[in-house]
């Protein structure tokens, strides 16, 4: 195998790559990328078992051939060339792939491309293509409240579900909280029953996929799923298990309302969570019929409040949260207002967006809210 490839185009196909692989492993081939040269240019793949990943870029190829290299150690090197292009040379009798460019020379140690993963064979009877800012609109407003504890795996994705003439809503929960968001799906677009996406692959989803270049193919097949946009290919395994009803967790009829600025919330949610006991980001919200008042106290280090204008609304009401909880929600809203509603101060919040008037119509069609779970404090 040898070719010619701009250094740029080669680093950022083995940075997508490379965070497909996993940081810890029993074989050593899977810590490896697949790198595959032939007419179509040069293809670099890799895969946890459960997820994987194929991308083609252009590249002047002398020889056709295949080999892997570890993909640590290529990046690595990469990334620290100078932006001129590179040349790949494999030597199959020493093992070698030789990287090299002007008067800088790398040989790295390989392993026997017949030991790399076999990639799955995915040919879905039905594929949709399906616009790439919508969907990655709907992973942004969910995936942070996705559960990291190993013992609930079920709750390690995001739970996306399409009945037939609905849109599609996509729910995240870790037990605290749940985000939920809703898109329009492609035409005759169904998913029923729903299915888990894990958060690698939609992690790995957002840094392949460029909202601004149109729509991806998405296809379901034995117990997993296949997203393909342009010369990249993602393959993963569905998270297996039940997604819990979410539909008990939002509450029915909040008796408090309050309309205030999201960013005036965001950044009194910041400040004043400073001081927040360890680790758990507890705040005490005080709402009055004017006021949302923030406060926190540590026993070691003092306290701190800041008063919010209530723009619309109000009551009274007393309880405890997570303000890093409200914040991972609040970057994601896009309005300049925001609405908190309250049924009792044992009862979760309800955050969403609030839309003027005129954009209502047009806006609140697709749901985007967020449930948080109150906390003693």
């Amino acid at each position: 195998m040898q070719l010619l490839i701009g250094r740029n185009s080669l680093l950022k196909l083995v940075s997508i790559a490379q965070s497909v692989v996993p940081k810890k492993s029993t074989k050593p081939i899977l810590t490896h990328l697949m790198l595959e040269a032939n007419a179509k240019g040069l293809t670099i793949s890799a895969t946890d078992e459960e997820l994987s990943f194929s991308g083609t870029t252009e590249a002047q190829i002398e020889i056709d051939g295949q080999t892997t290299v570890s993909a640590k150690d290529l990046y690595d090197v990469v990334r620290n060339f100078p932006a001129q292009p590179i040349e790949l040379i494999y030597h199959a009798d020493q093992g070698q792939l030789e990287i090299k460019s002007d008067r800088i020379e790398f040989r790295l140690h390989t392993l026997p491309s017949e030991e790399f993963p076999k990639w799955p064979e995915l040919n879905p009877e039905t594929s949709y293509q399906f616009p790439v800012d919508s969907l990655l609109e709907v992973v942004d407003r969910t995936i942070f409240a996705v559960s990291y504890e190993e013992t609930r795996y079920y709750l390690g994705g995001v739970y996306f579900e399409c009945e037939e003439g609905e849109n599609l809503r996509a729910v995240a929960t870790d037990g605290h909280r749940l985000a939920l968001a809703e898109s329009v799906p492609p035409e005759n677009f169904t998913l029923n029953p729903g299915q888990i996406l894990p958060r690698k692959l939609l992690n790995e989803l957002r840094k392949t996929l460029d909202p601004k270049q149109g729509e991806a193919y998405i296809g379901f097949q034995d117990k997993r799923v296949l997203f393909q946009h342009g010369n990249h290919t993602l393959v993963s395994m569905l998270v297996e298990g039940s997604f819990p009803d979410y539909r008990q967790v939002v509450p029915k009829s909040p008796n408090i309302q309050c309309r205030v600025g999201r960013t005036e919330l965001l950044d009194a949610l910041r400040r004043i969570s400073l001081l927040s006991p360890d680790k758990t980001g507890g705040v005490r919200f005080q709402v009055t019929p004017s006021l949302l008042r923030i406060s926190s106290q540590h026993s070691g280090r003092g306290e701190a409040s800041q008063e919010v204008e209530i723009r619309e609304g109000g009551g009274e009401v007393e309880v405890g949260f997570n303000a890093n909880y409200f914040v991972d929600a609040l970057q994601v809203i896009e309005t300049s207002d925001v609405l908190l509603e309250f049924t009792n101060h044992l009862s979760p919040c309800l955050l969403r967006p609030y839309y003027e008037v005129e954009e209502e119509d047009e806006k609140a069609k697709l749901p985007h809210l967020n449930v948080i779970m109150p906390m003693r404090l």
